[in-house]
């Protein structure tokens, strides 16, 4: 009797955890009213080709949206606790509503509260967090608050070529130069590397996500470079996001049917115990 009980609490716990874990592909919101290292009219055609192209491309996703500075973060709000992986793109200058400029929300910002709920941030072209209202008023301490660990970006002139995720996941990248890469070994618990889609050989990498462990929140990079405003930011972010889409802990929310499944079969064990 005792086993039995001590199963069925074993099993009752990895289901519970095994279903906390799973998050549906949620909305996307794309914001650029402010931009950073890319040219306003270069960052509205990128988020032109997202918008155009996401959902025939990822149909998994809810809806795709343009989003002001004022609206996003009631936005992001809105989804923190909604069981859904949402999305939000930004092009180097990072809305107001989400992170007060100058880093004075240690804790508890929407930005981090967002991520932390099991959402994603993608950014292209200026450093991730760095750029707001003021300039650089958030400076490299902008991640390091956000995401919890000494991470920073520095990394001008890296040679990048698309790795073997990238020639899968990302097939439109080609090799560029990054001046703001993520940094493999500064990736560190409660974080990790998810992918890298391009790199220099050498652990530096952009295009890239990493992701929350034990969560479908994530922090994605992509082409954070200053001088090539043609670069196809736009189909590459489409690319990241299918690949998102195809990873086991939102996959899995998206077959609900094979979920139960699970959880049937395991009180149908369950009961031959008894």
């Amino acid at each position: 009797m005792i086993r039995n009980v001590f199963a069925l609490f074993v099993v009752l716990l990895m289901v519970t955890c095994t279903l906390s874990s799973w998050a549906e592909l949620g909305d996307v919101a794309i914001f650029s009213e402010g931009v950073g290292w890319i040219s306003q009219a270069d960052a509205d055609a990128q988020r032109a080709i997202v918008f155009d192209n996401l959902k025939n491309d990822v149909p998994a996703i809810g809806d795709v949206v343009y989003a002001t500075d004022a609206e996003i973060g009631p936005w992001a709000e809105d989804r923190i606790d909604d069981g859904k992986a949402d999305i939000l793109i930004i092009f180097g200058w990072f809305p107001t509503t989400l992170y007060t400029p100058g880093n004075s929300q240690v804790d508890d910002s929407i930005a981090e509260r967002f991520i932390y709920g099991g959402n994603v941030i993608l950014n292209c072209a200026d450093y991730i967090f760095y750029v707001t209202e003021g300039g650089g008023a958030n400076g490299e301490n902008g991640l390091k608050t956000i995401i919890n660990i000494n991470a920073d970006m520095w990394g001008d002139g890296t040679a990048i070529t698309p790795t073997a995720d990238g020639a899968r996941y990302t097939p439109t990248l080609e090799a560029f130069t990054s001046a703001r890469p993520f940094k493999s070994e500064q990736i560190v618990d409660p974080w990790s590397v998810e992918a890298a889609f391009g790199d220099n050989g050498a652990g530096f990498f952009d295009p890239g996500i990493i992701k929350l462990n034990d969560s479908s929140g994530r922090v994605g990079i992509c082409m954070q470079e200053p001088s090539n405003g043609g670069l196809p930011r736009g189909q590459v972010l489409i690319e990241m996001i299918d690949f998102i889409s195809q990873q086991p802990d939102v996959a899995a929310a998206t077959t609900p049917v094979e979920a139960k499944g699970k959880v049937t079969v395991t009180w149908g064990d369950l009961k031959a115990l008894q």
